[in-house]
Parts: structure tokens; sequence; C-alpha cells
């Protein structure tokens, strides 16, 4: 293992404050340290781990990169982290058989060739076309090929909607558990409201 680049450290320290258009004083308020203490962080003193986590997530990134330049996951020396989302995805797609990667890579590339052809045709990007420009762009193809774009967006909804499932089911157990069943919150107010009585 490399020993860690102080210099370098600071320099990502300094970095990532910039980035976020904060002062010095700003960062340590934010962090709970002082204005020195955030000056000697981006001169190569090492900060505490609270501050280093806090640091993290300010920024958007991980400790790993604010100590390496890199971070642990992909190895990428971008300073702000993947989103969790994009994990989600990848360790869905992860689980797909190869005929479903096929599938869905087939689907894309023909989705993505359907708007290359949009583009030439319209002289501007799809996500600016409106509806009837899409329409008669999609109608000088011939009908195999649209039946074949008509699939592949088949795919692609049957993927979000799979996406959407997921996501509210994560929702739906983060909130049974976190609100307590309405009969144990209705005993609490009942037994409440009879020691108030009392």
């Amino acid at each position: 293992m490399e020993p860690l680049n102080k210099k370098e450290i600071g320099k990502r320290i300094k970095r990532l404050r910039k980035e976020k258009d904060l002062k010095q004083w700003q960062m340590a308020d934010i962090l709970g340290a002082t204005q020195p203490a955030i000056h000697k962080y981006e001169n190569g003193i090492l900060p505490e781990v609270k501050r280093l986590l806090e640091l993290a997530r300010v920024g958007n990134t991980t400790v790993e990169w604010i100590l390496t330049g890199q971070h642990w996951e992909n190895g990428s020396e971008e300073r702000e982290r993947i989103p969790a989302d994009i994990y989600r995805l990848a360790e869905r797609f992860q689980r797909f058989t190869q005929s479903q990667r096929r599938t869905l890579a087939s689907a894309l590339e023909m989705l993505e060739k359907a708007a290359q052809r949009v583009r030439e045709k319209s002289e501007r990007e799809v996500s600016d076309s409106d509806t009837q420009d899409l329409a008669r762009s999609l109608r000088e193809f011939d009908l195999v090929t649209r039946k074949a774009i008509s699939a592949a967006l088949g795919v692609h909804e049957a993927v979000l909607e799979s996406l959407v499932e997921s996501q509210v089911r994560e929702f739906q157990a983060l909130s049974t558990t976190a609100a307590p069943e309405p009969e144990e919150e209705e005993t609490r107010v009942t037994s409440g409201a009879a020691q108030v009585q009392e």
C-alpha cells in the first residue's frame, strides 16, 4: 500500500471546498472546526476521522477519494461519487441472465439507432422534438423497423417498471418499519388518555 500524499489530500480538500463555493470559515462552521484548522487541512495536515466523514458528505464524495483521489467502488478519479440509484440499477442488471442482457442491449441499440435517424431527419435532438415531429420521423421507417422499435420500447418500459416497482417496495419496507402499526398507535393513545384522566 502506498503512503498517503498529504499535499494531494490538502489539494482535494481545497478543491472540494471551492467547488461548493465556500470560504474557509464557512467550511469550518459546517465541520465544527476553526478557519485555521481548514487552512491546515488544505496544506497537508490530515483531518480527524469525523471531519473526513463530514467533508465526504458535504462534497458528495467518499473518504477514499479525499485520501487517495480514487473511489474504491470503481477506481474513478471524479470527485462526486456515483449515485446510489446507478449502483442499484447495476446490481439489478447483474442478476439478469445472459439472454436477458442480450435482449436489453439489443433493444437499447435499436432505440439509439432510431434516435440517430430521427436526429438526422429533424436536425435536432430527440429530447427537443415534440410528439408530432417524432411521429412524422417514425412514419418514414419501414413497418418491420417500426415493429422492432415498438418491441424495443416495450423492453425499455418493462425495465423502467421493474425499477419503479423495486423502489416502491423499498419505500414501503422503510415506511412500514418506520411507522407504528395503527392498532399499536391507537392503544398508546388510549392508554395515554387513560393516564391523563387518572
